[in-house]
């Protein structure tokens, strides 16, 4: 995931994943460097229309550019 690096975006991130059902996190690894971050989160879950879901819920927060899925 690419997105500005602002105040709290990572945080907001988390809280997002976390509220939902059924993902389990196995790791977080963000950098940042002139002005945006980049970073790579592990999930599990149960299915694809989960991980759609979840991808859909991330990239309408403020100031994330894109996320791409990593097999």
């Amino acid at each position: 995931m690419i997105g500005n690096d602002q105040i709290n975006i990572v945080a907001n991130l988390m809280s997002i994943i976390s509220k939902e059902d059924g993902v389990q996190m196995r790791s977080i690894s963000i950098d940042s460097n002139d002005g945006l971050f980049q970073g790579n989160i592990a999930v599990m879950l149960a299915n694809t229309s989960m991980l759609e879901q979840l991808i859909k819920k991330l990239k309408a927060v403020k100031g994330v550019k894109s996320i791409t899925r990593l097999n």
